[in-house]
């Protein structure tokens, strides 16, 4: 029943205003009045009026989709507040509410800068009227997002700015979504079902389904988590230890996931000289090491040759220092005894 009324009420002010429209149009201005035959209109605005007409015969069938599509198409050829006001009026009737109230608000404007000359006292009241119940209708969401710069889509569209931090969802055509104007703004939306979709780098994505009732006021806390990032270590050698801030992560090749940072990665294997190195990774990055480990020669001190050698160096050198060190012993004169015998054995 409610929508027989609001079709028999729509197609009765399609009518009214198509009647505005089409004398207006053959209404030439005293100004410009010929004192002869009046001049064929141009071809636009004859397909102007003929979209217009074929709209009002399909609102009358409650065809709203299809009238709509001929609105649109007659108001691109010759822009009109009655046609634009009629667009609003079917998209109001399909349940696009937030497409309705912005196209009502254009009729509005269109109007005031045509001296109010395009809309009557009527289609003003009406107007008004129903942008005032679509207030009603409308669902409002009051968003807390963390990032502040995460991107934002609902429905696969990015938001349009209504006024402030207001945003206003299913308005513009489909694509990624976009930065809010702040950490803290309020969506207006049709009842329903909805896609929220949050995006950003260095973080997960997040896919929120929700429905809100008609009229409702909806406190939504969207928090994103940052993505850990990856370390990947590999080694030419097989079974070499990977130790990641001198914990001992598993045996390479090896992912290790950890919070961004910065990390110290150590690849070891007995034998092989250790391969040391500091990594700095951003949330969600990827770090891929690969660990050369080439063969250990034996240290100077490893060689039994070198050994010996090496400890002949070392006692002759302190031999030689010591003699070189030590002080000239005294000579002492003979002593022949009680009776002075001395032999000279030199």
């Amino acid at each position: 029943m409610q929508t027989s009324r609001t079709a028999r009420g729509l197609a009765a002010l399609c009518c009214a205003t198509l009647i505005a429209v089409t004398a207006a149009a053959q209404e030439p201005s005293v100004e410009s009045q010929p004192t002869e035959e009046a001049q064929p209109e141009d071809p636009q605005t004859l397909r102007a009026r003929e979209e217009f007409l074929r709209g009002s015969e399909l609102v009358q069938k409650a065809q709203w989709a299809e009238a709509l599509g001929a609105f649109e198409r007659s108001a691109k050829l010759r822009p009109h507040a009655i046609t634009r006001f009629n667009i609003g009026a079917c998209q109001r009737a399909l349940g696009r509410y937030t497409r309705a109230r912005a196209s009502l608000l254009q009729a509005l404007e269109q109007n005031d800068k045509q001296g109010g000359a395009q809309l009557s006292d009527t289609l003003i009241s009406d107007s008004r009227a129903f942008l005032k119940e679509i207030e009603g209708v409308l669902a409002r969401v009051r968003i807390r997002l963390e990032p502040r710069r995460a991107r934002i889509a609902i429905n696969g569209r990015p938001l349009a700015r209504a006024s402030g931090n207001t945003m206003v969802a299913d308005m513009r055509e489909p694509g990624q979504g976009e930065p809010p104007p702040a950490s803290r703004f309020d969506v207006l939306l049709d009842p329903g079902a909805h896609v929220i979709t949050l995006a950003h780098k260095g973080f997960r994505n997040i896919v929120i389904r929700r429905t809100f009732d008609p009229g409702s006021t909806t406190d939504l806390p969207l928090t994103m988590n940052k993505l850990r990032a990856v370390l990947h270590v590999e080694a030419t050698r097989k079974d070499a230890v990977v130790r990641v801030n001198d914990k001992d992560v598993g045996v390479a090749p090896v992912d290790v996931e950890r919070p961004a940072g910065s990390y110290r990665v150590i690849v070891e294997k007995d034998g092989y000289v250790s391969y040391d190195t500091q990594v700095t990774v951003e949330p969600g990055q990827r770090a891929n090491l690969r660990a050369p480990l080439p063969v250990e020669e034996p240290g100077i001190y490893q060689r039994w040759w070198l050994w010996t050698t090496a400890g002949v160096v070392v006692n002759a050198a302190v031999t030689i220092t010591f003699l070189l060190t030590r002080p000239a012993p005294q000579r002492e004169e003979p002593n022949g005894g009680g009776l002075g015998w001395v032999i000279d054995t030199r």
